[in-house]
């Protein structure tokens, strides 16, 4: 089994600090999900189409636009599979449990999103 190590400054103070297995996957993943599509420089189709959805009709055909992008975005890393998800949609927000299998370990691991629209 690979272990693949990273690292993270995100809620850390002045430090560095090392990451591994699991928890370099999910901050993987979540980069990758709260990343605006268009926005990685040299890479415009990497990112969600999530925060774009935000100022549209909030309807139940969002949902499955959201729910497609989490799973194609989920898709894309081999660490991981889907197995379920809820999307809920309010005014401003779009929040989505998913849980998901880490492969390496089949652990099951549970996400919550939030995307919301910024003042």
């Amino acid at each position: 089994m690979n272990i693949i190590k990273g690292f993270s400054t995100q809620e850390r103070f002045f430090e560095f600090s090392t990451i591994i297995g699991v928890e370099t996957a999910k901050r993987d993943l979540m980069n990758h999900l709260y990343t605006k599509r268009g926005e990685r420089l040299g890479n415009p189709n990497f990112g969600s189409i999530i925060y774009t959805l935000l100022f549209e009709q909030m309807d139940p055909s969002i949902i499955n636009l959201v729910e497609d992008d989490i799973n194609r975005i989920v898709n894309t890393d081999p660490r991981w599979s889907l197995i379920n998800m809820n999307t809920t949609l309010k005014d401003h927000s779009i929040t989505c449990s998913v849980i998901l299998n880490y492969l390496p370990t089949t652990t099951v691991e549970e996400l919550y999103l939030e995307f919301t629209q910024r003042a």
